[in-house]
């Protein structure tokens, strides 16, 4: 079960108190420090699809727009077909949003899916889906106007729309039952099929379109939290002083766009963190249905996210963009089943990039296809077990193309971006990133040794960009 944006970081404690998570880690193992590969939806999808690094696989944007990969292309390897070569049936339900073109049904999956980043509120199955539960045409009122600009109040009936998600940075009320929502609506079909398999194996993805902006919320998650208690990241405020130029320019774009004071800005964090809370109790729904029939014991359950949302923090920011800061790159990963030991916790540097080979190695799928990933079941076994000393994450833009890397090992992060700005924080004494300590002799040899562990990485992964080639070469000189 893979959500898109999720309000994961330390500052919002609510973020984690949500229904499935709370489950999971109550029954498996909650991976504490997992981290994103590639803090936007299409690249991080494609790496949990393939066990590859972006550059690996080649989509390195949302839609080639920097000269990536547009989309996945039918003849690429992906982790379902191992399984399916084994007899298992496999399932899609929800974004697809690895290629423009082709829906998860053109890679061999069953299930509801859609080209592109798709929309699901105007299909034929939703339509049906409403007419069989006897369900209301949903209704969208505007609580909060985004790039749109779209008056407070307006009313969208979502079935009659064309593709409204394009609305990126609203806020709205569901004004319909909760099971209309779209994270219910693929539940459902989700629970259906599994219903449907008797005693078959199974590999199934349920991937909702949220929490997403538009944050759309439906009763009793809607106005379940108090703006007013809600606080605001630690660094909300924050200058940016010691940052690239180009997290300043996404903070004056949103400034420009939103025009939202304090009381704004606690308002959308809290219907970010209903969403959240939403879709959870969305996909909790498979989860009992995996238990009522019988599956549990021989079912690996995992949760994870896209990326993370960097809302209400960083300056005062909305979605991603090409921040690698811990709001965007911190995801949720929590795995229960077979070999997992219920109530474990491990805060070892994994990601959604491992998803794939562990899937298939517990599973006992022989095939390994060459992954960068790295399988997580001896962690899930024993914490405390040898493990990579750090990670590396990527990144290339989204809205400019600014090619980055990251390097995570102990409390420490590295990033470095083309043109050779370089970023350096002790997560554990700076959270919220707000001192760089890049140009600090204090700090020099913390700063060579992450390098290392970066240039390493990259050497290994054969991640040679062109764009990057000062990371090969070294920190800067004294």
């Amino acid at each position: 079960m893979v959500a898109d944006h999720q309000a994961h970081a330390h500052h919002w404690p609510i973020a984690w108190n949500t229904p499935l998570k709370r489950r999971l880690a109550r029954e498996g193992c909650n991976f504490a420090s997992a981290r994103t590969v590639l803090p936007i939806c299409s690249p991080a999808r494609a790496s949990m699809l393939t066990g590859l690094y972006p550059h690996a696989h080649g989509i390195t944007e949302n839609d080639g727009r920097f000269g990536g990969r547009a989309g996945l292309d039918p003849g690429d390897r992906l982790v379902h077909q191992p399984f399916r070569e084994a007899g298992y049936r496999c399932g899609w339900f929800g974004k697809w949003h690895v290629d423009n073109h082709r829906s998860a049904a053109d890679y061999g999956f069953e299930g509801f899916s859609l080209p592109g980043y798709g929309y699901p509120y105007a299909t034929p199955c939703y339509r049906r889906y409403l007419e069989e539960a006897g369900l209301p045409s949903p209704v969208a009122e505007i609580e909060m106007s985004g790039e749109s600009g779209l008056a407070v109040g307006t009313r969208i009936a979502l079935a009659d729309a064309d593709d409204w998600f394009d609305y990126e940075s609203g806020v709205a009320r569901l004004d319909a039952p909760a099971e209309t929502h779209e994270a219910f609506f693929l539940s459902r079909l989700a629970e259906n099929w599994l219903e449907s398999l008797g005693t078959d194996p199974f590999f199934v993805r349920i991937d909702p379109w949220g929490p997403h902006p538009p944050y759309v919320v439906a009763a009793p998650w809607r106005d379940m939290l108090d703006p007013n208690a809600v606080g605001l990241s630690p660094n909300f405020r924050f200058e940016l002083e010691g940052r690239p130029s180009h997290h300043r320019r996404y903070r004056d774009f949103w400034r420009r766009t939103l025009d939202l004071d304090t009381e704004g800005w606690r308002r959308m964090v809290a219907r970010a963190l209903e969403h959240v809370a939403l879709v959870e109790a969305a996909l909790l729904r498979v989860v009992e249905t995996i238990d009522r029939i019988g599956r549990s014991d021989s079912t690996l359950v995992v949760f994870t996210a896209d990326h993370g949302d960097a809302v209400g923090s960083n300056g005062g920011v909305c979605n991603k963009g090409g921040l690698m800061v811990e709001e965007t790159m911190r995801i949720p990963l929590l795995m229960r089943g077979p070999g997992v030991r219920p109530g474990t916790t491990c805060n070892r540097p994994v990601s959604n990039l491992d998803i794939p080979p562990t899937i298939l190695r517990m599973c006992g799928i022989d095939e390994q296809p060459p992954m960068h990933g790295r399988s997580l079941m001896e962690l899930m076994g024993e914490p405390g077990a040898a493990w990579r000393s750090g990670f590396m994450a990527q990144h290339y833009g989204l809205h400019e193309p600014v090619p980055q890397r990251a390097w995570y090992a102990g409390d420490w992060k590295l990033v470095v971006q083309e043109g050779g700005f370089v970023e350096l924080y002790d997560l554990d004494d700076d959270p919220h990133e707000m001192r760089n300590l890049a140009s600090d002799e204090e700090h020099r040899n913390s700063l060579e040794g992450l390098w290392a562990g970066l240039r390493d990485a990259m050497t290994e992964t054969g991640d040679l960009d062109r764009r990057l080639a000062a990371v090969l070469s070294g920190p800067p000189s004294r």
